[in-house]
Protein backbone atom coordinates (compact mmCIF):
# COMPACT_ATOMS: atom_id res chain seq x y z
CA UNK A 1 0.00 0.00 0.00
CA UNK A 2 1.24 3.50 -0.81
CA UNK A 3 0.62 6.77 1.01
CA UNK A 4 -2.06 7.96 -1.41
CA UNK A 5 -4.20 4.86 -0.97
CA UNK A 6 -3.88 4.94 2.81
CA UNK A 7 -4.85 8.60 3.04
CA UNK A 8 -7.77 8.14 0.67
CA UNK A 9 -9.15 5.21 2.63
CA UNK A 10 -8.55 7.00 5.94
CA UNK A 11 -10.37 10.11 4.69
CA UNK A 12 -13.33 7.95 3.68
CA UNK A 13 -13.60 6.77 7.29
CA UNK A 14 -11.54 3.60 7.39
CA UNK A 15 -9.35 3.20 10.45
CA UNK A 16 -8.24 -0.44 10.50
CA UNK A 17 -5.02 -1.12 8.60
CA UNK A 18 -3.55 -3.85 10.76
CA UNK A 19 -0.73 -5.80 9.14
CA UNK A 20 -0.37 -3.58 6.07
CA UNK A 21 2.98 -3.06 4.35
CA UNK A 22 3.87 0.64 4.40
CA UNK A 23 7.63 0.25 4.39
CA UNK A 24 9.35 3.39 3.18
CA UNK A 25 6.08 5.31 2.90
CA UNK A 26 6.17 9.11 3.22
CA UNK A 27 3.41 10.35 5.55
CA UNK A 28 5.09 13.53 6.70
CA UNK A 29 2.62 15.78 8.57
CA UNK A 30 -0.22 13.29 8.02
CA UNK A 31 -3.25 13.47 10.33
CA UNK A 32 -4.06 9.86 11.31
CA UNK A 33 -5.78 10.01 14.69
CA UNK A 34 -7.11 6.70 16.04
CA UNK A 35 -5.62 4.70 13.17
CA UNK A 36 -4.99 0.98 13.69
CA UNK A 37 -1.59 -0.05 12.31
CA UNK A 38 -1.04 -3.01 14.60
CA UNK A 39 1.62 -5.40 13.27
CA UNK A 40 2.14 -3.16 10.22
CA UNK A 41 5.44 -3.04 8.35
CA UNK A 42 6.60 0.57 8.68
CA UNK A 43 10.34 0.09 8.23
CA UNK A 44 12.03 3.30 7.03
CA UNK A 45 8.67 5.10 6.95
CA UNK A 46 8.52 8.88 7.36
CA UNK A 47 5.95 10.04 9.91
CA UNK A 48 7.78 13.21 10.94
CA UNK A 49 5.43 15.90 12.29
CA UNK A 50 2.49 13.50 11.83
CA UNK A 51 -0.44 13.29 14.25
CA UNK A 52 -1.14 9.73 15.40
CA UNK A 53 -2.82 10.46 18.72
CA UNK A 54 -4.47 7.36 20.18
CA UNK A 55 -3.14 5.20 17.32
CA UNK A 56 -2.64 1.45 17.67
CA UNK A 57 0.86 0.47 16.58
CA UNK A 58 1.24 -2.56 18.82
CA UNK A 59 3.60 -5.08 17.31
CA UNK A 60 4.36 -2.79 14.37
CA UNK A 61 7.82 -2.66 12.81
CA UNK A 62 9.02 0.95 12.87
CA UNK A 63 12.74 0.23 12.77
CA UNK A 64 14.74 3.14 11.37
CA UNK A 65 11.51 5.12 10.84
CA UNK A 66 11.53 8.92 10.90
CA UNK A 67 9.16 9.90 13.70
CA UNK A 68 10.74 13.22 14.61
CA UNK A 69 8.25 15.65 16.20
CA UNK A 70 5.42 13.13 15.79
CA UNK A 71 2.47 13.20 18.19
CA UNK A 72 1.85 9.70 19.54
CA UNK A 73 0.14 10.74 22.74
CA UNK A 74 -2.01 7.92 24.17
CA UNK A 75 -0.87 5.62 21.35
CA UNK A 76 -0.30 1.89 21.82
CA UNK A 77 3.18 0.79 20.74
CA UNK A 78 3.47 -2.22 23.01
CA UNK A 79 5.94 -4.80 21.70
CA UNK A 80 6.62 -2.61 18.65
CA UNK A 81 10.04 -2.58 16.99
CA UNK A 82 11.42 0.96 17.05
CA UNK A 83 15.09 0.07 16.89
CA UNK A 84 17.14 2.96 15.49
CA UNK A 85 13.95 4.98 15.03
CA UNK A 86 14.15 8.78 15.20
CA UNK A 87 11.75 10.31 17.73
CA UNK A 88 13.52 13.56 18.54
CA UNK A 89 11.09 16.15 19.90
CA UNK A 90 8.21 13.67 19.75
CA UNK A 91 5.08 14.00 21.89
CA UNK A 92 4.72 10.58 23.53
CA UNK A 93 2.59 11.53 26.50
CA UNK A 94 0.86 8.53 28.12
CA UNK A 95 1.94 6.30 25.21
CA UNK A 96 2.31 2.57 25.82
CA UNK A 97 5.77 1.25 24.90
CA UNK A 98 5.68 -1.75 27.21
CA UNK A 99 7.97 -4.47 25.91
CA UNK A 100 8.91 -2.34 22.89
CA UNK A 101 12.33 -2.48 21.23
CA UNK A 102 13.84 1.02 21.22
CA UNK A 103 17.44 -0.08 20.98
CA UNK A 104 19.62 2.72 19.60
CA UNK A 105 16.54 4.91 19.12
CA UNK A 106 16.82 8.70 19.19
CA UNK A 107 14.49 10.42 21.67
CA UNK A 108 16.29 13.70 22.28
CA UNK A 109 13.90 16.21 23.84
CA UNK A 110 10.98 13.78 23.62
CA UNK A 111 8.07 14.17 26.05
CA UNK A 112 7.48 10.74 27.58
CA UNK A 113 5.61 11.98 30.63
CA UNK A 114 3.17 9.37 31.87
CA UNK A 115 4.37 6.86 29.28
CA UNK A 116 4.57 3.13 29.97
CA UNK A 117 8.03 1.80 29.06
CA UNK A 118 8.01 -1.15 31.40
CA UNK A 119 10.38 -3.90 30.25
CA UNK A 120 11.21 -1.89 27.12
CA UNK A 121 14.67 -2.15 25.54
CA UNK A 122 16.35 1.26 25.33
CA UNK A 123 19.91 0.00 25.18
CA UNK A 124 22.25 2.56 23.56
CA UNK A 125 19.27 4.89 23.12
CA UNK A 126 19.55 8.69 23.27
CA UNK A 127 17.21 10.42 25.72
CA UNK A 128 19.15 13.65 26.06
CA UNK A 129 16.82 16.33 27.51
CA UNK A 130 13.89 13.88 27.45
CA UNK A 131 11.11 14.14 30.04
CA UNK A 132 9.96 10.93 31.73
CA UNK A 133 7.95 12.54 34.53
CA UNK A 134 5.41 10.06 35.96
CA UNK A 135 6.58 7.44 33.44
CA UNK A 136 6.91 3.72 34.17
CA UNK A 137 10.34 2.34 33.23
CA UNK A 138 10.30 -0.58 35.63
CA UNK A 139 12.44 -3.40 34.31
CA UNK A 140 13.54 -1.31 31.33
CA UNK A 141 16.96 -1.79 29.73
CA UNK A 142 18.69 1.60 29.45
CA UNK A 143 22.19 0.19 29.41
CA UNK A 144 24.85 2.39 27.83
CA UNK A 145 22.26 5.05 26.98
CA UNK A 146 22.85 8.77 26.62
CA UNK A 147 20.52 10.14 29.30
CA UNK A 148 22.17 13.47 30.00
CA UNK A 149 19.78 16.05 31.51
CA UNK A 150 16.97 13.51 31.67
CA UNK A 151 14.02 14.71 33.78
CA UNK A 152 12.76 11.98 36.13
CA UNK A 153 10.08 13.18 38.54
CA UNK A 154 7.88 10.53 40.16
CA UNK A 155 9.39 8.12 37.64
CA UNK A 156 9.30 4.38 38.31
CA UNK A 157 12.68 2.81 37.50
CA UNK A 158 12.34 -0.21 39.75
CA UNK A 159 14.72 -2.93 38.61
CA UNK A 160 15.81 -0.92 35.56
CA UNK A 161 19.27 -1.44 34.08
CA UNK A 162 21.08 1.89 33.61
CA UNK A 163 24.58 0.47 33.78
CA UNK A 164 27.31 2.25 31.82
CA UNK A 165 24.88 5.04 30.90
CA UNK A 166 25.76 8.74 30.71
CA UNK A 167 23.32 10.37 33.16
CA UNK A 168 25.19 13.63 33.72
CA UNK A 169 23.19 16.64 34.94
CA UNK A 170 20.01 14.56 35.16
CA UNK A 171 17.30 15.23 37.74
CA UNK A 172 15.67 12.49 39.81
CA UNK A 173 12.98 13.87 42.13
CA UNK A 174 10.78 11.49 44.08
CA UNK A 175 11.88 8.78 41.65
CA UNK A 176 11.75 5.08 42.48
CA UNK A 177 15.00 3.23 41.70
CA UNK A 178 14.57 0.21 43.96
CA UNK A 179 17.01 -2.48 42.88
CA UNK A 180 18.09 -0.43 39.85
CA UNK A 181 21.50 -1.08 38.29
CA UNK A 182 23.49 2.16 38.06
CA UNK A 183 26.92 0.55 38.03
CA UNK A 184 29.63 2.42 36.11
CA UNK A 185 27.25 5.25 35.25
CA UNK A 186 28.33 8.86 34.83
CA UNK A 187 26.40 10.87 37.42
CA UNK A 188 28.34 14.13 37.29
CA UNK A 189 26.17 16.94 38.70
CA UNK A 190 23.17 14.61 38.88
CA UNK A 191 20.65 15.10 41.66
CA UNK A 192 18.65 12.45 43.52
CA UNK A 193 16.23 14.28 45.80
CA UNK A 194 13.70 12.42 47.94
CA UNK A 195 14.20 9.34 45.75
CA UNK A 196 14.17 5.67 46.72
CA UNK A 197 17.42 3.89 45.81
CA UNK A 198 16.90 0.95 48.16
CA UNK A 199 19.14 -1.90 47.04
CA UNK A 200 20.42 0.05 44.05
CA UNK A 201 23.83 -0.80 42.59
CA UNK A 202 26.02 2.29 42.08
CA UNK A 203 29.34 0.46 42.16
CA UNK A 204 32.00 2.10 40.02
CA UNK A 205 29.80 5.10 39.24
CA UNK A 206 31.22 8.59 38.75
CA UNK A 207 29.70 10.66 41.56
CA UNK A 208 31.41 14.00 41.05
CA UNK A 209 29.12 16.74 42.48
CA UNK A 210 26.26 14.28 42.90
CA UNK A 211 23.69 14.77 45.63
CA UNK A 212 21.22 12.49 47.40
CA UNK A 213 19.24 14.92 49.55
CA UNK A 214 16.42 13.16 51.37
CA UNK A 215 16.93 9.94 49.41
CA UNK A 216 16.84 6.36 50.71
CA UNK A 217 20.03 4.39 49.99
CA UNK A 218 19.33 1.48 52.31
CA UNK A 219 21.24 -1.63 51.19
CA UNK A 220 22.64 0.31 48.24
CA UNK A 221 26.13 -0.50 46.94
CA UNK A 222 28.49 2.40 46.13
CA UNK A 223 31.67 0.34 46.25
CA UNK A 224 34.38 1.78 44.02
CA UNK A 225 32.43 4.90 43.09
CA UNK A 226 34.89 7.53 41.96
CA UNK A 227 35.40 11.10 40.89
CA UNK A 228 35.84 12.41 37.35
CA UNK A 229 38.70 10.46 35.68
CA UNK A 230 39.87 13.60 33.88
CA UNK A 231 40.88 15.05 37.23
CA UNK A 232 43.28 12.19 37.93
CA UNK A 233 43.11 8.72 39.51
CA UNK A 234 43.29 10.05 43.07
CA UNK A 235 40.40 12.49 42.76
CA UNK A 236 38.34 12.86 45.90
CA UNK A 237 34.64 12.35 45.23
CA UNK A 238 32.73 15.57 45.65
CA UNK A 239 29.22 14.74 46.79
CA UNK A 240 27.04 17.81 47.05
CA UNK A 241 24.19 18.02 49.52
CA UNK A 242 24.00 16.71 53.05
CA UNK A 243 24.45 12.99 53.53
CA UNK A 244 22.76 13.53 56.87
CA UNK A 245 19.51 14.07 54.99
CA UNK A 246 19.82 10.67 53.29
CA UNK A 247 18.90 7.31 54.75
CA UNK A 248 21.96 5.04 54.84
CA UNK A 249 21.17 1.61 56.26
CA UNK A 250 23.67 -1.14 55.56
CA UNK A 251 24.88 1.10 52.74
CA UNK A 252 28.24 0.20 51.21
CA UNK A 253 30.20 3.42 50.71
CA UNK A 254 32.81 4.00 47.95
CA UNK A 255 35.66 2.99 50.27
CA UNK A 256 33.92 -0.23 51.31
CA UNK A 257 32.82 0.99 54.73
CA UNK A 258 29.26 0.42 55.88
CA UNK A 259 27.18 3.44 56.86
CA UNK A 260 24.03 3.36 58.98
CA UNK A 261 22.84 6.96 59.14
CA UNK A 262 19.20 7.80 59.82
CA UNK A 263 18.20 4.12 59.93
CA UNK A 264 14.62 3.80 61.15
CA UNK A 265 14.34 2.16 64.56
CA UNK A 266 13.60 -1.51 64.43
Amino acid sequence: MNAEELLERYTSGERHFAGVDLSGVDLNKANLLDINLANANLINANFSYADLINANLSGANLSNANLNCIDLSDANLSNANLSEAHLDGAQLINANFSGANLKEAWLEGADLSGANLSNACLENATLHYADVTDANLSGANLKNGFLSRLVCENTNLTGADLSDADITEASFHKATLIGANLSNTQLHQTGFTNSDLTGANLSGAILEETWFDGSNLSNANLMGARGEPEYGPNTTINLCGEWEDATLCNTVMPDGTIRNDNCPER
